[in-house]
């Protein structure tokens, strides 16, 4: 068979053509194969970034898209119980996730709704950070909420933050309570109701405790599972007393399929690059 070339004007003499074409078959065969690996690839590694946060994995249960948190604005809310509130707080805006935040004490308030920008969370930090230490003990500034502080009735957090998400339709939605899980007893009927209520809805709910008491975490651990509380390695503690960031697990799957993307990328080169013809 003789074939054009672009080089020559006469035509190149190809022997034994149809011998090349099982090999010509293989390696189209590895080269669609090789292709749709790389495809699937990238594709599972932007999935896994929009995904990827520093504080999500420890605070919030995987596959949820917005986080309501619930945080309690009592009266026994306040002094070292403020450095864990920004904690969390910061950490949940370095997840990158939409969020709401209900605050209650007697009653609750939404104070933004749901799939609002975890930035938002940012303005909220100042009022639980110490502005100085008074003989070690860290003292705050007045805070728009000392008037609010109360009693507490959990049970108004969570109707509200349910409410909440539900209006806006989330699907994928997830309670975040911050609290010392110190709850009025008189609350206690309709925190029960709205926890059966919870569990039927298949809402998950995680716990973030203030220093509580054992009695009261046994309390809900009986309601929403002891797999609710956030646990206490989320929390790094430095040498001077204050609260750094809400840390998350590495994220292993990310960087395996990266390695994986390097794999295949490497054996494309090898296997096929551009054939270099010997002119001898």
């Amino acid at each position: 068979m003789r074939l054009p070339t672009i080089h020559r004007p006469e035509p190149v003499e190809l022997a034994d053509l149809r011998e090349l074409r099982s090999p010509m078959l293989r390696t189209s065969a590895g080269r669609v194969v090789l292709a749709a690996a790389l495809a699937a690839t990238l594709a599972g590694i932007v999935l896994l970034a929009r995904s990827a946060g520093a504080g999500r994995a420890a605070v919030l249960p995987a596959g949820a898209t917005t986080g309501c948190v619930v945080l309690d604005m009592s009266a026994s809310i306040a002094g070292p119980v403020y450095e864990r509130v920004a904690t969390t707080l910061r950490g949940i805006v370095s997840a990158n996730q939409s969020i709401c935040l209900v605050m209650f004490s007697d009653t609750a308030y939404e104070l933004l709704p749901p799939n609002s920008p975890p930035g938002a969370l940012l303005q909220f930090v100042p009022f639980f950070v110490p502005i100085r230490f008074y003989g070690g003990i860290p003292v705050f500034a007045q805070s728009p909420w000392d008037q609010f502080s109360g009693g507490t009735r959990i049970s108004a957090g969570f109707v509200t933050a349910d409410a909440a998400l539900r209006r806006a339709h989330v699907k994928h939605g997830a309670i975040l309570l911050v609290s010392d899980l110190d709850d009025s007893v008189a609350d206690q009927p309709q925190l029960e109701a709205e926890a059966l209520v919870l569990r039927k809805e298949h809402m998950p709910v995680r716990i973030v405790p203030l220093f509580a008491e054992t009695s009261n975490k046994n309390y809900f651990a009986a309601l929403f599972g002891s797999n609710a509380f956030v646990p206490p390695s989320a929390f790094r503690h430095s040498a001077h007393k204050s609260v750094q960031p809400v840390a998350a697990a590495a994220p292993w799957a990310l960087l395996s399929l990266g390695v994986v993307l390097v794999l295949l990328l490497a054996g494309n080169e090898r296997w096929n690059a551009r054939l270099v013809v010997d002119p001898a």
